[in-house]
């Protein structure tokens, strides 16, 4: 008796008639679960390696801001110490677009596009106008918050 099974002498030799019986379709059966486990192996690895290079890329363009900031702030500081003229073309304009897109055009091989790009006009009194609050003013103003 194995496993309960009475007969089990009887069921080891149906399973190997089966087996040799059906041999060539369980081996196309194993062939087969074997192609799909390495096509997801070699899918999981494709993903890493697109995980590694975008974490690369992020980090070099972390660095190449952090050395762009850092050439204004010396270019500035030696405009203000008469050192130097003015500050290069090149920084001001990355400064404007936000370094991001002045990185990413780069990157693309691009000149620097849209230099003098749409901006907002700020109004004559300031873009936030700072407000004398008179006794009306914060009486209305605790009235509304009580």
């Amino acid at each position: 008796i194995v496993n309960e099974e009475p007969n089990a002498e009887e069921v080891k030799a149906k399973v190997k008639a089966y087996e040799e019986a059906n041999k060539g379709e369980i081996v196309i059966r194993q062939s087969q679960r074997a192609d799909e486990e390495r096509s997801m192996a070699d899918r999981i690895a494709a993903e890493q390696r697109e995980a590694e290079q975008r974490k690369r890329e992020f980090e070099e363009e972390e660095k190449f801001k952090k050395q762009t900031k850092a050439k204004l702030k010396l270019q500035s500081t030696q405009v203000a110490l008469g050192e130097r003229e003015e500050v290069s073309a090149e920084l001001i304009a990355a400064q404007r677009q936000g370094y991001w897109n002045e990185i990413r055009s780069r990157q693309r091989g691009g000149a620097v596009s849209n230099v003098n790009g749409p901006r907002v006009r700020e109004p004559d009194g300031g873009l936030v106008r700072e407000m004398k609050i008179d006794r009306e003013t914060h009486r209305k103003r605790q009235a509304a918050g009580a």
